[in-house]
């Protein structure tokens, strides 16, 4: 009889933590920096290194409560119907600088995330 495996998998408890602290980072965030610009550069950042670090997390195995908490955080964080809502909700040119810099933020953050998981099983 094969002995059992345990699979590694996110807590989900650990996840709706995350979320909440996530979605608050978010929120303090707007409060701190409420211009249109401000909003777009701490988007564009916010976006970038959670992707980066849900991404590394993701690569290298959610193995415990703290990794499930970190995931929770970044996806609260980089909630991406707040980027579609002041994608609209702003002037032309800075609805444009939205909608192409939040996502090549988002895909440079998985691209660095994926580069760190190879780097670090080496």
């Amino acid at each position: 009889m094969p002995g059992r495996h345990r699979r590694s998998q996110a807590q989900p408890w650990a996840l709706v933590v995350g979320g909440a602290l996530g979605a608050l980072i978010r929120f303090a965030l707007a409060q701190a920096w409420p211009q249109p610009k401000q909003l777009l550069i701490s988007t564009t950042v916010t976006v970038g290194l959670a992707f980066l670090v849900a991404t590394y997390l993701m690569a290298v195995g959610v193995t415990s409560a703290l990794h499930s908490v970190a995931v929770g955080v970044c996806t609260g964080a980089a909630s991406l119907s707040a980027y579609a809502v002041l994608t609209v909700s702003q002037p032309p040119k800075l609805s444009i600088a939205f909608l192409t810099l939040t996502p090549t933020a988002a895909i440079g953050g998985l691209l660095c995330g994926l580069v760190a998981a190879r780097v670090v099983a080496r």
